[in-house]
């Protein structure tokens, strides 16, 4: 009796390692600099703030991306913010200097998620002090799109000093 129950455990605990993870949300598209499929911010926003990461990867060839999601179906932001960076490729090869700042509303979640060439010169206490300091007050008093943009200029000024030579 006790064999047959051993195998049963065995089956469940193989079935449970190989079924696949059902909460895990999927890398939205990318479209632009700014992917906002939570609708933070308005219209002309959007395209300002575009328009900023732009220049701002002309000026210093970093690539900042910024994904607001309705949901994260469950996953932690670290993992989630992870694999969308990984999936779009942000930076340039062989630097690394790609930046993804994703939010998720609904679950009070942000991340600043930092590419290993960025990260010697913002660390992740600096990306933990914007959150602290400049967005996380803003989205308590209601104020996601002051607290996202002011947040993303104050991460782009962090990240200014480290200039790649073309």
């Amino acid at each position: 009796m006790i064999r047959p129950l051993s195998l049963a455990l065995v089956a469940l605990l193989l079935y449970g390692c190989t079924r696949p993870v059902e909460n895990v949300a999927e890398v939205p598209v990318h479209v632009g600099r700014v992917n906002d499929y939570a609708n933070v911010l308005p219209s002309g926003d959007r395209i300002e703030l575009e328009k900023i990461l732009a220049a701002y990867e002309v000026e210093t060839t970093h690539q900042v991306a910024v994904l607001t999601v309705p949901s994260l179906h469950g996953e932690s932001i670290d993992s989630f913010s992870l694999r969308v960076a990984r999936a779009w490729g942000l930076g340039r090869k062989g630097l690394d200097n790609g930046v993804l700042v994703t939010l998720a509303p609904s679950e009070y979640q942000i991340r600043i998620e930092l590419g290993t060439g960025m990260a010697k010169y913002v660390s992740d206490a600096d990306a933990r002090r914007i959150l602290d300091e400049t967005m996380f007050p803003a989205f308590r008093a209601g104020d996601l799109k002051g607290g996202l943009r002011r947040g993303i200029e104050h991460l782009l000024e962090l990240c200014r000093a480290y200039k790649v030579t073309r």
